[in-house]
This record gives C-alpha cells, structure tokens and sequence, in this order.
C-alpha cells in the first residue's frame, strides 16, 4: 500500500538511516528477535537509525556487499526462547509475561535497537487547517489537521491528511500510516496541503504541484472509505528528514542531542505516529481504539515499533520490514546489518 523508499535518490546517504529491505522479511516473534539481539556482540553503532544496533551476523556474512538469497546457504541457527526470562526463570502466566518479559524485551530494544524516546510534549497542541464535507465526488470528508509538538505554528510540526467515510454515523475504524513522498502523492485531490519540510528526489527538496498523486496506485483511498474505514497519513519528513544535520531538524529541534541509547530515525517516526494517535483521542469521527498503524520498508520497521511500544494501536501491519524488522538476522539471508548502516 505504501511507497518503498528508493535508495540513492538523496543526497549524504549516511550510515544513520536503515536501508531498504529487498525481500519480505519472515514474520516472527519480536520476543525472539529481541532476546537473540541481547545475546550478541553489540559493536557496531549507528546513531542515527539504529542507536546501537548490531544481532551479531558479521562473522556469517564474510562481505558486506554480497549478500546471500540462497535457502540453502542459510547457515544453522538457534533462537533464544522468548518465554525464558533474564534471570533463567520461565515465564508461566499471562501476568508474568505482562508485567516481566515483555518489559524486559523492549528494554532491550529500547537499549541496543531503536533507542528511548520520550513522551508526549506538555506544549502540543492540534490546529485544524481544513475541513471539507462531501470531498472525492461525495464519498469522503477531509480534514487537515497541524500536530505543533511545541504548541507554536513556527516550531517543528507535522500535518495530518485524514479521509473519514461521508456517510459514517460514528466514529470509524482507521488506518494510520507515514508516507515518503508527501501527503499529496497519495492521491490527485488538489486540496491537499503541500509539505514544507525537506524532501528527497523533489526539486531543490521541495514539494511541487508536479507531486499530486505520484502514489496513489500504493494506497487505496476510495476502496478504504467505501468499505467504511479511515484513512490518515503523514509525510515522515515532517517529524524527521530524511538527511543528517546533526539533530537539528524535525522534532529534535526541541530535544538535547540524542545519546547513544536514545531514538533515531525510526524510533523518532514511531513517536510522531503516536502523537497522531494522540489527536485522535480528540476527533469524534474516529474510533481511536481500532486504529491500525501501517508501513512499508523503514516505515514498516516504523510501525512495528510503534506497536510495540505503544498498546493503544489495535493493530500492526507491516510489509516488508526486513532487516531490523520482522527478518531474522541469524538466517543470513538477505540484506545485513552492516548493509542498512553503512548504505542509508
């Protein structure tokens, strides 16, 4: 449904940002993959995507710009028992895993993965730009709407486009997902605010009209809404840019600079789609409760964190999260750790 990220279409590729998976990752537990992570040599850092990220695959993957999509040169592999606590204990309960493992395991994410984020501003404050009744030839209602992370209209920001059924009674279920080319690529309404933010592949990085709808065939806007669902999005360079300058731009505008074990690139995505979840604890047209947070590539690695982290997500959908995702690094099958923090 959504946009891949397309590498080299950017200027200053660094080493802070994930790359783009090149095959569908195998879904597994995030449990397993977290405790694997904790197992292993924690060398190579990467602050900006990954703050300290490394499953120990090096020593499989004898060069770093080969990779192996080869089933039967998977080496032999063993993952840890996501049911074992730190302590060797196992966990028995529905509470123990509750209150126990599962807090244990986003530690370990939180330490060596995607790094801490912290929480909601005490500043925010949602301004609506727009609302429109009756838009896309009668089937949906439009409203754009300003999250201002510091409650001013000059500080960092990111706009909200969010299509709701126009002949829903209540409020709605809804699909939440980022975007890589702007809130206008997902469809050809010419009503849709153009990001101010950065943007790569666009000329002079900056959105133009020449933009509208360059998405749409990723995101099923009017199926969507026939079918009685929401539909928000957000440009993801709104909360983050997707080019290094130190921390000064997006949201870490406001923060100190991020130590090694606080939030990157992905964990700062994650956190904007927890702040449009925020607003919709405001918005009557949804039903906040059954919102589905989406992504594709390093917003499908976006959304799997934001689910993990924040449980008041109903559901995660991910496609194509690879490496650092839902992909097992211990197959050694497919892109590498080392790939995703020496390519983007």
């Amino acid at each position: 449904m959504l946009d891949g990220a397309r590498a080299g279409q950017r200027p200053h590729l660094l080493p802070q940002r994930c790359g783009r998976p090149r095959l569908p990752g195998r879904a597994r537990a995030v449990a397993a993959c977290a405790h694997a992570a904790h197992e292993v040599d924690w060398g190579m850092r990467s602050h900006r995507f990954f703050p300290l990220l490394t499953l120990g695959v090096f020593s499989i993957a004898a060069n770093a710009q080969q990779f192996n999509y080869d089933e039967s040169k998977v080496p032999k592999f063993k993952l840890p028992d996501p049911l074992e606590m730190e302590d060797g204990t196992r966990v028995t309960t529905a509470g123990e895993w509750r209150t126990k493992r599962r807090p244990e395991l986003l530690e370990l994410f939180k330490k060596h993965v995607y790094g801490r984020s912290p929480g909601r501003p005490k500043a925010m404050t949602f301004f609506n730009l727009e609302e429109r009744h009756g838009v896309l030839g009668g089937l949906a209602n439009r409203r754009q709407i300003q999250v201002r992370f510091a409650g001013r209209r000059d500080g960092p920001r990111m706009t909200i486009l969010l299509y709701t059924p126009a002949k829903a009674k209540g409020p709605v279920p809804a699909f939440l997902g980022l975007n890589f080319r702007g809130n206008h690529a997902i469809h050809e309404d010419k009503a849709i605010r153009l990001p101010t933010s950065w943007m790569r592949g666009a000329k002079n990085n900056r959105a133009t009209d020449q933009g509208r709808g360059a998405a749409k065939s990723r995101w099923a806007v009017e199926m969507i809404l026939k079918r009685g669902y929401g539909l928000a999005t957000i440009y993801y360079g709104d909360i983050d840019p997707d080019f290094d300058d130190g921390f000064k731009n997006g949201v870490h505008a406001l923060y100190p600079k991020p130590k090694p074990d606080e939030w990157g690139s992905i964990a700062t995505w994650a956190w904007g789609l927890s702040r449009a979840l925020d607003y919709f604890e405001t918005d009557k047209a949804v039903d906040h409760q059954r919102v589905a947070v989406l992504g594709h590539s390093r917003l499908g690695k976006t959304a799997l964190w934001a689910g993990a982290r924040d449980e008041r997500f109903a559901m995660v959908i991910s496609n194509n999260s690879g490496c650092g995702g839902a992909a097992l690094s211990r197959r050694a099958f497919g892109e590498t750790v080392k790939r995703i923090n020496t390519s983007f």
